[in-house]
C-alpha cells in the first residue's frame, strides 16, 4: 500500500536534478562599432521683422518684407517652415510710467537644405528682408537610418568574429549565442577649427561681406555614430 506512494515520492524528488538546465562555457561580451558620417543637412534661422510707431505701417512694412522672403524661400531645395509670427507694442519707462512708442511685427522661418551653396545664396540675397539668427549642420534622418543599420550588422560582425576566436581559444569547435542585445546608440560631434569658425562668420559678418556674388560654403563637419552589442555565448 505505501510502496506506491514511496516510489512516486522518490520520483518528484529526483526530477528537480534532472530538470535543472546545466549553466557552463558561458561567456558574456559585448562588441561596438563606429562609422564617421559627414553631416549632409545645412539649417538656418531667419527672422522678418518690421517696427515703427504707426501699426499700419510697420505691418505694411512687414508684409512686403515677409512676401519677398517667403517667394525666395520657396524652392524646390529648400524645406521651409514658419515657426512663429506675432505683433506687438512696444514701450519706454520714464520715471516709473510706461509709455506705448510703436509697433513690432516679426516671424521666424526655419530652411532647411542639402544643397549648401543654394541656403547660402539665399542668406545673401534675403538680407535686406530678414535677418539669420543662426546655422547649423546635422545628419538626416534617413541617412542616420541608413547608417545605423550598417554600423548594427558590423557590430553583429564583430560580435560573432570575437565569439567565433574566443570558443576556439577555449579549444571548443563552436559556440552559440545565448543572447544578444542591440544597446545604446551614440552619436558624437566631430567638429573641426574651420566649422567653429565658418558659424561664428554667419552669425557674425557684415552685411557687405554677404552681398558677395559666390558665397563659400562653410565646412559641415561629421558625427560619429557607434552602437554597442552584448550579449552572451555557449560553448
Amino acid at each position: 500500500m505505501f510502496r506506491p506512494a514511496l516510489t512516486a515520492l522518490l520520483l518528484a524528488a529526483a526530477l528537480p536534478v534532472a530538470a535543472e538546465p546545466l549553466h557552463y562555457n558561458i561567456v558574456e561580451f559585448s562588441e561596438s562599432a563606429v562609422m564617421e558620417v559627414p553631416r549632409d543637412t545645412m539649417t538656418a534661422r531667419f527672422q522678418v521683422r518690421a517696427e515703427g510707431k504707426e501699426r499700419q505701417a510697420v505691418n505694411a512694412a512687414f508684409i512686403k518684407k515677409f512676401n519677398s522672403f517667403n517667394r525666395q524661400a520657396k524652392n524646390s531645395a529648400f524645406k521651409t517652415e514658419l515657426l512663429s509670427r506675432n505683433v506687438s507694442p512696444r514701450y519706454q519707462y520714464t520715471n516709473g510710467k510706461r509709455t506705448q512708442t510703436g509697433w513690432e511685427e516679426r516671424a521666424d522661418f526655419k530652411v532647411e537644405s542639402k544643397d549648401f551653396a543654394a541656403l547660402n545664396r539665399l542668406i545673401a540675397e534675403t538680407q535686406n528682408d530678414a535677418h539669420v539668427q543662426y546655422t547649423h549642420f546635422s545628419v538626416s534622418k534617413e541617412k542616420r537610418e541608413s547608417v545605423i543599420d550598417e554600423v548594427s550588422k558590423s557590430a553583429i560582425t564583430r560580435f560573432k568574429q570575437r565569439a567565433q576566436t574566443l570558443a576556439e581559444t577555449l579549444g571548443h569547435r563552436d559556440y552559440k549565442i545565448v543572447k544578444i542585445n542591440l544597446g545604446h546608440i551614440g552619436s558624437n560631434s566631430v567638429q573641426s577649427e574651420n566649422m567653429a569658425a565658418g558659424r561664428m562668420y554667419r552669425t557674425a559678418a557684415p552685411a557687405s561681406a554677404m552681398m558677395a556674388d559666390t558665397v563659400e560654403t562653410t565646412s559641415p563637419g561629421s558625427e560619429e555614430i557607434s552602437i554597442t552589442v552584448d550579449g552572451s555565448i555557449q560553448m
